[in-house]
């Protein structure tokens, strides 16, 4: 009988533990503020999770170029949704604080293990752009 009870929860750890899969994602991109490079801007990937804190997958900052690069992985439940913020001060007219842009990565882009096989590709984007759905809120201090 203890044998049998030892077992069940053996199998029953596995499942749970094979439930949770390794996703990956990775995303690379040049940023620019008109015709000058977008230099030291600050760009996460991150999981967005609904009802809990998001998981910070990347976190770094455009070269003197605006290149970056960003990868990471989760292991959860479901899939990942992942989406790259980018936070800059171009064309923001003064304001106290940054620019926020949200991009949510298609899931074609999400990969099994902790090795994304391909990055999504942003080309190269203008930060003077305001998108509708950017954000511009100072954290209360």
């Amino acid at each position: 009988m203890k044998f049998t009870a030892v077992l069940a929860i053996l199998q029953l750890m596995l499942i749970t533990c094979h439930a949770f899969r390794t996703q990956s994602v990775a995303v690379r991109g040049k940023l620019m503020c008109g015709s000058q490079p977008a230099a030291n801007v600050q760009v996460k990937l991150l999981d967005e999770d609904h009802g809990d804190p998001d998981d910070t997958l990347d976190n770094v900052f455009t070269k003197a170029d605006g290149v970056f690069s960003v990868s990471g992985f989760a292991s959860e439940l479901t899939p990942i949704d992942p989406e790259l913020r980018i936070y800059h001060d171009c064309n923001d007219h003064g304001k106290p604080c940054q620019r926020e842009w949200i991009i949510r990565v298609p899931s074609k882009y999400i990969y099994s293990g902790s090795e994304p096989l391909e990055a999504m590709d942003l080309g190269t984007m203008n930060l003077e752009v305001e998108l509708e759905s950017e954000n511009q809120e100072c954290p209360e201090q």
